[in-house]
């Protein structure tokens, strides 16, 4: 007679509570299957508790939200309808005040444009005034130095 083995724990299986006996097998020289499902035995991590319900949900192709007629059957719903024309009215909206406010820009730089065109004849002729001045002014202090370094004219600062 041979002694008896001790009994082997089925992979994958553990009690509910420390209460619950472990299902003990005793192995006749075979290994308990690896890799085996074994019914209503808890999933080892999430990913596999995941990778089941996909595999059980029925693949639905999905439903575009750009083709409402192709979900409901009909024409476009009121709902769709009013956004429509709420989002034409924005747009017309948008569109004004962008055009008002370039208009209204437009017009005070081409205001701006035009005083600063004065702006710059104005600085121009005061430039040719003063380049005349300071020829004129030239000129007066050339007649001074001759008339200071003639010795020909009568000294009349002593007679003051």
């Amino acid at each position: 007679m041979a002694a008896p083995r001790p009994p082997r724990v089925v992979p994958g299986e553990a009690s509910e509570s420390d209460s619950e006996p472990e299902l003990l097998v005793g192995t006749a020289g075979q290994a308990p299957g690896a890799g085996l499902k074994v019914p209503g035995e808890a999933s080892e991590t999430e990913e596999e508790e995941e990778e089941e319900q996909e595999e059980q949900r029925p693949k639905t192709p999905p439903v575009l939200a750009e083709e409402p007629a192709a979900v409901w059957g009909s024409g476009p719903s009121l709902l769709q309808q009013r956004l429509r024309e709420g989002t034409g009215r924005l747009r017309g909206a948008v569109g004004s005040a962008l055009r008002q406010s370039y208009g209204s820009a437009a017009r005070s730089l081409g205001g701006l444009g035009g005083a600063l065109g004065r702006a710059q004849v104005t600085a121009a002729a005061a430039a040719h005034c003063l380049r005349l001045a300071r020829r004129d002014l030239r000129a007066v202090a050339d007649t001074i130095d001759i008339v200071t370094a003639c010795h020909l004219l009568p000294d009349i600062r002593g007679q003051l």
